[in-house]
């Protein structure tokens, strides 16, 4: 078993209240996309049902026989296993390091940096596809492919900021400035790409479930 250094107690403390401000960041994150969800179904719910008094006579004339169903780009379905891939890898790289694998621990990091990069290319040609959608409907799926790109866009903006975060714990890795002891920014990387996935997990099934 792997001895804790007594010198790194005092400052557990603060490092425990550091994860707290961190994880309350997350839940502050998670009310932002919950309420960016209920807005989407919110205009897709107008865009179905029409309100005359609310909306143009040229869309308010056009109810379900009219209105097309969203078409999710098949890179979505892509893009959705590799934030997956990253989420596994991640967790894997935060096991490694508390066993001090620190070869294992580094090619789960790369591994997840892969992927995330990957992942926002596959990202990048799917919103082009709901923006390209949403420029040549007439009808009330016009907002509805544009609130999906919206969506879709400021997950991806929160993607960049993970993997700029991963990048950095990568770099560190490779200074060694990780070990059994000193690990907290990865395991906040790692909660930070876990919640990601989460976050997408939910999106995809909402624009599935009430397309």
């Amino acid at each position: 078993m792997l001895k804790q250094s007594i010198h790194l107690l005092p400052a557990r403390q603060k490092l425990y209240q550091a994860k707290l401000a961190f994880y309350l960041f997350l839940a502050s994150l998670g009310m932002f996309f919950l309420g960016s969800l209920i807005t989407y179904l919110i205009i897709r719910d107008q865009a179905f049902n029409p309100i005359p008094d609310a909306i143009p006579n040229s869309i308010a004339t056009m109810g379900p026989e009219t209105y097309t169903p969203l078409k999710l780009p098949i890179s979505f379905w892509l893009s959705t296993v590799l934030l997956v891939v990253v989420s596994y890898a991640m967790h894997r790289a935060c096991f490694m390091v508390r066993r001090e694998r620190q070869e294992e621990f580094r090619f789960f990091l790369i591994v997840g940096g892969v992927a995330a990069s990957v992942f926002v290319i596959a990202q990048a040609f799917g919103m082009a596809h709901l923006l390209g959608e949403h420029f040549s409907k007439s009808d009330g799926s016009m907002k509805v492919y544009g609130m999906s790109f919206t969506l879709s866009f400021l997950h991806a903006l929160h993607v960049f900021g993970g993997l700029v975060f991963l990048g950095f714990v990568i770099h560190n890795a490779w200074q060694e400035q990780y070990d059994h002891e000193r690990h907290w920014t990865v395991d906040n990387c790692a909660s930070y790409w876990h919640f990601l996935d989460v976050v997408w997990a939910v999106m995809l099934v909402t624009f599935v479930v009430a397309r």
